[in-house]
């Protein structure tokens, strides 16, 4: 019956006490997406009638996804009976490491990768810019070592049926026109093809807009002349090594209108099968739209694969920790790109939370609901016993590109309680304030607990902890009125104000607190 060993590993049992048999199919109901009028084979049809449930779909990959939404549906208790026609919204679903600051461990890489495949994602891009044989060091071959464990990364992809990109960005120093920078170029590329890489990313930004020699500039006059000629030679080359060779390609200019004449040109002179990254309108866009993305098409004659800078905190925002869903993607953006690849953070754990609610929208845009698969997320990441508590501390970590509503249940908590105090229902607003800093400080246990999301969240979680001292010596004052009390408070909010994480609205607390409690 059923013999997918990337399901069993990655969920055990949690199919036992159902009836499951698949069909494998080739035809017009499993292979082809109706709506998007295009051939898939990630699509299958779940019958569902109590514990039986039948699967038809076109292969070990669609069985492996409908598995995995049946164990989704399961734990998430929405398992019901009838017939479901399911398949991905966008074709390209995956995440990329590639931030400034210290690469992912090699068990860190493992652990994202195999919870992404639960969730259905199918790309994984390699590309860390701190990784020296990435970029300052493009021109050198890994060391065994590291290209074993770069091995096992990849035959992991295999078997979680997704594509595995590995990047290199040697924009930073060569010289276009030396013939020997390009063939050391592909004596690299061809050490990654040997570990069973065929998927490849040449990536070009974050470098010098105009040629830095004197021999290219020469020859080539412009940037993207000389970047149009190396992305077709090598892609020719990778062609020449391997036909189904895949290969994306970041620009110099990489986020804007689209109709930029850096972008356009390289977009209409390069083959069309040839992936484009793009960010959207800035660098970290806040929304995506399908507008903006049939710009891009016009001007390229590519269809936009984003290049998603979020949750990335690095550089200017690593102050910053972005655990928030996703939002702000157009609906239907599905129709006028590739797909999207969301760019991480060097908290490797952290990034599980946003990278599963980028899943949930990129298998299926038109429903998604990010507060909902938000809370789903946490509780994967977190597990279910520890997610009410965790939400509490999350719910500060809104500050982002993406300008969403940030503590929203805390003010919500605090709204509740001053409308019981203008009431005059003194009662309630002290249970009220119990009952919120009973919260705070199940979650701060939490947090002071010795495993890998909450040493990545240090900075974040000793400026929360500030934040519980402050909430209970502020309902103690508001209690006795003691003015003994302003100075503890007051000496709090400067401690708070001096830590350099971002953490809920850290403006101008002293007025909130003066308006809402009235704390002169």
């Amino acid at each position: 019956m059923l013999n997918i060993p990337a399901f069993d590993e990655l969920f055990g049992n949690a199919l036992n006490g159902f009836d499951i048999n698949i069909a494998y199919l080739n035809s017009r109901r499993t292979v082809y997406c109706e709506k998007l009028h295009r051939l898939t084979d990630e699509k299958y049809i779940l019958g569902i009638a109590d514990k039986k449930i039948n699967i038809e779909c076109s292969g070990e990959k669609s069985a492996f996804y409908a598995l995995c939404d049946i164990a989704k549906r399961i734990d998430e208790n929405r398992l019901c009976s009838g017939e479901f026609i399911c398949s991905p919204s966008f074709p390209v679903r995956g995440y990329i490491e590639g931030f400034y600051g210290t690469p992912w461990s090699h068990e860190s890489r493992k652990s994202v990768m195999a919870l992404m495949a639960k969730n259905r994602m199918n790309t994984v891009y390699y590309a860390p810019k701190d990784d020296l044989f990435h970029r300052e060091k493009w021109r050198d071959k890994y060391p065994e070592a590291e290209l074993a464990r770069l091995r096992e990364l990849v035959d992991a992809s295999k078997k979680y049926h997704m594509d595995f990109y590995w990047c290199i960005a040697p924009g930073l120093s060569m010289k276009y026109s030396d013939e020997a920078e390009f063939e050391r170029l592909i004596e690299k590329t061809k050490q990654l093809y040997s570990i069973g890489i065929t998927h490849f990313g040449l990536l070009l930004d974050d470098i010098d807009e105009e040629l830095e020699f004197e021999e290219d500039r020469a020859l080539y006059g412009e940037t993207v002349n000389a970047h149009i000629e190396l992305i077709n030679k090598y892609y020719s080359a990778l062609k020449e090594t391997d036909p189904s060779a895949r290969l994306t390609v970041c620009p110099t200019l990489y986020h804007g209108k689209g109709d930029e004449y850096y972008i356009s040109k390289l977009g209409q002179s390069i083959p069309p099968l040839v992936s484009v990254f793009w960010t959207g309108r800035d660098i970290c866009s806040r929304e995506l739209t399908s507008f903006e993305a049939l710009k891009f098409i016009e001007c390229t004659h590519h269809k936009p694969l984003y290049w998603d800078n979020y949750p990335v905190n690095d550089c200017s925002m690593y102050n910053e920790m972005h655990i928030s869903p996703i939002i702000n993607r157009d609906r239907d953006l599905q129709k006028y790109s590739e797909g999207i690849i969301s760019n991480c953070m060097e908290y490797a754990e952290c990034s599980k939370i946003p990278l599963i609610t980028f899943a949930d929208y990129l298998w299926d845009s038109e429903n998604y609901d990010s507060q909902q698969s938000w809370e789903n997320a946490i509780k994967q990441v977190v597990g279910k016993e520890n997610a009410a508590s965790f939400t509490v501390f999350a719910d500060h970590l809104y500050t982002s590109c993406l300008r969403d509503a940030n503590s929203r249940r805390m003010y919500e908590a605090f709204d509740k309680i001053e409308a019981a105090f203008k009431s005059g229902d003194k009662q309630s607003a002290f249970s009220l304030a119990e009952e919120y800093l009973g919260r705070m400080y199940v979650c701060r246990e939490f947090l002071m607990r010795d495993l890998p999301i909450c040493r990545e969240l240090t900075k974040w979680s000793e400026k929360f902890f500030v934040a519980c001292d402050l909430t209970v010596k502020i309902f103690e004052f508001v209690q006795s009125r003691d003015e003994a009390l302003k100075g503890e408070i007051f000496s709090l909010i400067d401690k708070y104000n001096a830590m350099p994480a971002r953490f809920s609205n850290d403006t101008d607390i002293r007025g909130e607190l003066k308006e809402l409690f009235n704390i002169n």
